[in-house]
């Protein structure tokens, strides 16, 4: 303990370095670390994906930026996996974190990933929140361990599954309401507004959002994110059977704008997948065979990746390799993209159907039931 607390006495004696309100500034402690040593941090903002290096001397390293508003980052000893891909059972030294523009700092005793974080309201905020989900965590956990365990057969018994989705989709719930008791608890953390707009997708917990979005400091309200969530409140209503969808504005990876409105006068499938995805690639080869099928007859997609920045290259691959022949676009936002939080979107593979008015008709068609209504749509 005695140690540990002077390592972060000294750390907090680095010279302080000036900045501005929307910088950040990164100082840092390595002690097991030799000079030379090379970290590597990576972060998705706006849209665009950025990594910064640098090396380590007589134990410390450095890191600034400019920010406006927090993010997901994460610090990798010796290598950027997204440029130098990791090898079979190949076990990297990393720390997950929130960067945000402020003076922050990160000592590691023995390793990055058990590295503590000092300055940072944001991850001491995240260190609370983690306690406060660890119970329903540990349900999560053992609810997989035991699904696990089951026999094969019993896995595909399409009875059992339905009860472990049943089971799995309550402790989703009471994920959702301690994100909603944290956001009550801190009106004034950027955090509280990360968290309902994961919950604002889930209509019935939508009155409950729309309190605690109302309970928020006006400066997270006027955020870009916050901005958001009345728009994913309103998307529970807009993206129903029988709505007309919302309008979109995005680019293909060659940078080409691409609109929903773009297609109208034909039934549109807009597709939300990503490379990542293993149920979405498992679906392309049914989309392939619908598009083939059903295309001349008016029939037409739009796919919408959930990708991040950092995927960009990813994602063009897995669209060449699964030969899909439709518009692709993505604002290479991940989880953040606005066309998914518009459009309500928590889970994916997911799709809607629109005629060619653009009304919504059906919603989350795999498979055979895609291709019977696309039959019974567009086929005398």
């Amino acid at each position: 303990m005695g140690r540990s607390l002077l390592h972060l006495l000294l750390f907090s004696l680095f010279p302080i370095l000036t900045f501005a309100q929307d910088q950040y500034l990164i100082t840092g402690k390595a002690d097991q670390l030799r000079d030379g040593s090379k970290l590597f941090l990576v972060y998705n903002s706006e849209g665009l994906s950025f990594a910064d290096s640098t090396e380590v001397k007589g134990g410390h390293f450095i890191f600034r930026g400019r920010l406006k508003y927090p993010v997901n980052s994460t610090l990798y000893l010796h290598k950027n996996p997204y440029v130098t891909k990791s090898q079979p059972g190949e076990k990297m030294d990393y720390l997950h974190f929130y960067l945000e523009p402020v003076e922050m700092g990160i000592y590691a005793k023995d390793s990055i990933k058990n590295s503590v974080l000092t300055g940072s309201k944001l991850n001491a905020e995240n260190a609370e929140f983690q306690k406060m989900k660890k119970v329903v965590d540990e349900k999560f956990g053992a609810l997989n361990k035991e699904f696990a365990k089951l026999p094969k057969e019993q896995q595909q018994d399409s009875v059992l599954f339905a009860q472990f989705l049943a089971r799995e989709k309550g402790l989703m719930d009471e994920n959702y309401s301690t994100y909603l008791e944290f956001a009550n608890r801190h009106p004034d953390s950027y955090l509280s507004v990360i968290g309902l707009s994961f919950v604002a997708s889930q209509e019935k917990f939508s009155i409950a959002v729309r309190s605690a979005f109302d309970g928020l400091s006006s400066e997270l309200k006027e955020s870009p994110l916050g901005r958001v969530i009345p728009l994913q409140l309103e998307s529970l209503s807009k993206t129903k059977v029988g709505a007309f969808a919302r309008d979109l504005v995005l680019k293909s990876p060659e940078g080409k704008t691409i609109k929903i409105s773009d297609f109208s006068g034909k039934f549109l499938l807009i597709d939300f997948w990503a490379s990542w995805c293993g149920p979405c690639r498992k679906e392309n080869p049914n989309l392939v065979e619908a598009y083939k099928k059903y295309h001349t007859e008016g029939f037409e997609i739009l796919g919408i990746s959930l990708d991040d920045a950092a995927r960009k290259d990813a994602w063009i691959k897995a669209i060449k390799d699964d030969n899909l022949l439709w518009p692709q676009v993505s604002d290479l936002g991940g989880w953040d993209s606005i066309a998914a939080k518009l459009y309500g979107i928590n889970a994916i593979p997911a799709n809607f159907l629109l005629d060619p008015t653009g009304k919504i008709v059906a919603r989350d068609l795999r498979g055979e039931d895609l291709q019977n209504r696309l039959k019974t749509l567009l086929l005398p």
